[in-house]
């Protein structure tokens, strides 16, 4: 289906071109004009009802009553209308509809792929002077986090859309049972090689005093996930850069000295041996029934166990604990909140408002907006305390989750907005809190890589090459962690077929927009 909508996009570009000469860039036309070039902070001096294009996650869609927008519209005489179906229920596919329709809405929210591509063919105007003449909070806000724009324009170096951006740095980290430690008289382990000997008592000490050998030292929800033990033995399993050049983890020789470790560890029982088909429902189960000792995983999810098992659990004590130095001495983080979502709204080249449309863009980046989009309504999710927005408690204590609450009423909306980590730091579980305060504050996470934009060319390429790399190189590590392939063996000729698969040529793809990212 998707490369099917992709055709059709192609097919279909000569409608959104002429779309786009019907709507003229010139910035009279787009309403940079002579008029109303004040920056006065009133989005509308009328009432104003802007179409909008919304719809992401294969399912969440603009709400027409949603309160927020409500207060956002009593605040700057600014009302959206959503044009996606509810009963939609794929984004890719309804953002490509709305897209070749010949009837583009104000408004278009997407995917940065998506946006962009829409872009170059027409369909969005470029933003950088209407958010210079007509934005100051957008454009400081721009001024002050250059990786944002970076990290967001299309291959033409011009800016399409806003972002949404989220807050906060460390999301997953080590977790293990204290519990257990103490039964054991066992420390922290501060390193791999005593993590690798916890792990060991955790299989044969019988740490959950049950008499039988069923304990499960290490775990992970996500089959990937045992490949997060990479970065103990001095290898990178992402993107990343180093000495100004560009390096994929997988595709160096670090990464055979850790698969084969990794490899060495499952064979010894120290990782979950279903760790590939249990699914989702590991931490429920093997926390539920007392066996599963220790994971890699998100702080505030997996913080919340400690609450949800405790009464078939009581001893229960599952928690954060610093990165293990690595076989280099090293103590590191690879796994950080990707901060700059791929994903935002832009102005349509049908939008004739464009200025009042971009004032209302910079609404969600004044201190009023952006605390609307993070904690709601004022009197009703939360009061303000010594000029802090403090959830109400008949929000922190509802049954429904704080993020299920906002969502619901138009807050924590991926539109172009500055997500607010307070707002989460309320509900958080304080476990998961220590967690997160431990590794900011050790300085463990690592750099993000940023988000690169590739142009038609090489995406192109990536399109016709990544796909069949990713499946080859999930299919190889298993092998290798299942004992059916030796590492040892084989290393060199995984490295060969990933040769002959373009990856020298994807990593040069990576090298070039990084270079222009660095001169954007």
């Amino acid at each position: 289906m998707h490369g099917k909508k992709l055709a059709k996009i192609a097919l279909c570009s000569t409608l959104v071109a002429a779309l786009a000469a019907g709507c003229s860039n010139s910035p009279k036309q787009q309403g940079i004009a002579e008029a109303d070039t004040d920056n006065s902070g009133a989005t509308s001096k009328t009432p104003l009802e802007l179409k909008i294009h919304l719809h992401y996650n294969d399912s969440r869609v603009f709400d027409n009553n949603s309160p927020v927008f409500a207060k956002a519209a009593e605040l700057t005489h600014v009302t959206l209308k959503g044009t996606a179906s509810p009963t939609a229920t794929n984004s890719k596919e309804t953002f490509n509809i709305m897209l070749v329709s010949g009837n583009l809405p104000d408004i278009i929210h997407g995917s940065k792929d998506d946006m962009n591509k829409a872009a170059l063919q027409g369909a969005l105007v470029p933003l950088d002077d209407l958010i210079k003449q007509h934005a100051p909070h957008l454009k400081k806000f721009l001024d002050d986090n250059d990786w944002v724009r970076k990290g967001s324009v299309a291959s033409d170096g011009k800016l399409y859309y806003i972002p949404f951006v989220a807050d906060g740095e460390a999301s997953s980290g080590f977790f293990i049972r204290k519990d257990w430690l103490d039964k054991l008289g066992l420390p922290f382990p501060k390193t791999v090689d005593e993590y690798y000997k916890t792990l060991t008592a955790f299989k044969n000490q019988d740490p959950n005093g049950n008499g039988l050998k069923d304990e499960i030292p290490y775990f992970n929800r996500n089959k990937a996930g045992v490949i997060e033990l990479a970065q103990l033995f001095g290898a990178r399993s992402v993107w990343y850069e180093q000495d100004g050049k560009v390096h994929f983890g997988k595709y160096e020789k670090e990464y055979k000295t850790a698969m084969s470790n990794i490899a060495k560890w499952y064979k010894e029982g120290l990782i979950d041996n279903e760790i590939y088909t249990r699914g989702s429902k590991a931490r429920d189960v093997l926390l539920g029934n007392n066996t599963g000792g220790s994971t890699h995983d998100w702080f505030g999810s997996t913080a919340s166990y400690n609450d949800t098992v405790k009464k078939s659990v009581p001893s229960i004590q599952f928690v954060p604990f610093m990165p293990p130095a690595d076989i280099n001495g090293k103590v590191k983080e690879e796994q950080s909140r990707p901060l700059l979502v791929a994903r935002g709204w832009g102005i349509s080249s049908a939008n004739k408002h464009a200025i009042e449309t971009m004032k209302y863009f910079d609404f969600w980046f004044t201190e009023e907006g952006r605390r609307l989009n993070n904690f709601g309504l004022e009197g009703t999710h939360y009061n303000m305390v010594n000029g802090k927005p403090i959830f109400k408690d008949e929000v922190l204590k509802n049954e429904k989750s704080v993020l299920n609450q906002l969502v619901e009423v138009g807050a924590q909306i991926e539109i172009g907005v500055n997500q607010d980590f307070f707002y989460e730091q309320q509900w958080m579980n304080p476990i998961a809190k220590d967690g997160v305060n431990m590794y900011i504050n050790n300085k463990t996470l690592l750099p993000l890589f940023p988000q690169l934009t590739f142009n038609e060319a090489e995406q192109k390429i990536i399109s016709q090459k990544w796909s069949s790399i990713e499946t080859f190189i999930m299919e190889k590590e298993q092998k290798w962690i299942m004992g059916v392939e030796q590492v040892d063996a084989s290393f060199d000729s995984y490295l060969k077929t990933l040769k002959d698969m373009g990856m020298d040529d994807i990593v040069k793809i990576y090298n070039d927009a990084y270079q222009r990212y660095l001169r954007s």
